[in-house]
């Protein structure tokens, strides 16, 4: 919940407990491995603190391999995973970031994981902001309201009516 609400240094908190207290392998540990794997490329985004990098690549491997085994379930997360980190080391081939988001996006739709597809597109939202692209910003934060209305979270649908509000 501290990662949905933005509280990058709570998650982060938390991770390391449940990281202590979890067993190698379980399907919790790797939910656990998304979240701060996101948390942490969003730690590097906002400080430019690069110790975090190993650690993401660490997280990556790994959710290659359980994405490789239970494909509906992680798939989407990889390339979110994938996406923001392509977002944050290589900001010149935006059609690349673009094509890496957008297949977060799809993956996730497939699964049926609307929270995950509406956190993608929000941050692909994010990442058009940053690149200055407002037309494509608007049209990712309007995807992600509109999933995270299917989910029933109204304080993302409010968080990200915000963004929007900031980019008319």
């Amino acid at each position: 919940r501290n990662y949905w609400l933005g509280y990058s240094e709570r998650c982060h908190h938390y991770v390391q407990k449940c990281f202590a207290i979890s067993k190698p392998g379980h399907f919790f540990i790797y939910v656990i491995k998304f979240y701060h794997g996101l948390n942490s490329l969003d730690m590097i985004k906002k400080q430019a603190n690069y110790s975090k990098s190993k650690e993401v690549d660490e997280i990556i491997a790994s959710m290659k391999v359980v994405a490789s085994q239970s494909e509906s379930n992680f798939r989407n997360k990889l390339e979110l995973l994938e996406a923001e980190q392509y977002g944050v080391t290589s900001r010149n081939d935006r059609a690349a970031a673009f094509h890496a988001y957008n297949t977060a996006i799809a993956s996730a739709q497939k699964a049926k994981f609307v929270h995950e597809q509406g956190l993608a597109c929000e941050k692909a939202g994010f990442y058009c902001k940053r690149m200055k692209d407002n037309e494509k910003s608007l049209m990712y934060f309007n995807q992600a309201r509109e999933c995270y209305e299917k989910w029933g979270s109204t304080v993302k649908v409010e968080f990200i009516q915000k963004e929007l509000s900031k980019l008319m």
